[in-house]
């Protein structure tokens, strides 16, 4: 009886350890996403009332690419290229970790199974919470980035 109780506490800390690192993952990547909203809205000098009605409907992917051409106009190639690797970065976190996370099939034992849409494959990722906790560790390191890319010039 004591063993299974063990067995029992084990299997709840893993469950507890891996519903965190998921909630983790996404909180700051909605932070990550909702920063680049908000960086995009200031560089079109977009009212409040309009934020969500023009930027809401964007996916991330969408929003990346809006934000990085919108970010490039009028400055220098350096700048344009600084803008290009950030949102390059932000594109890899949601391909390798964002829409697994979202779309894979949770196991305790197994991580995240998901497919892939180009190959219809399945494969199995964050087998630990200490994989998806790099995946964080990413998304927090970008949140700086996004505001040093340099101003557009309007």
């Amino acid at each position: 009886m004591t063993q299974m109780k063990t067995v029992r506490e084990r299997e709840e800390i893993a469950r507890a350890k891996l519903y965190h690192a998921i909630g983790e993952f996404i909180f700051y990547f909605s932070q990550l996403e909702f920063n680049i909203k908000a960086r995009l809205a200031g560089a079109l000098k977009l009212e409040d009332e309009l934020f969500d009605i023009v930027i809401g409907p964007y996916d991330f992917a969408m929003l990346c690419t809006v934000t990085q051409q919108t970010l490039s106009v009028g400055v220098d190639d350096a700048t344009k290229k600084r803008i290009k690797k950030y949102f390059s970065e932000c594109q890899t976190l949601n391909q390798t970790a964002r829409l697994i996370v979202a779309h894979g099939t949770w196991s305790l034992e197994g991580g995240a199974r998901h497919v892939s849409r180009s190959s219809l494959e399945a494969k199995y990722y964050f087998t630990t919470p200490e994989e998806l906790d790099k995946q964080t560790k990413k998304a927090r390191e970008l949140f700086p980035k996004l505001f040093s890319l340099g101003a557009t010039k309007r």
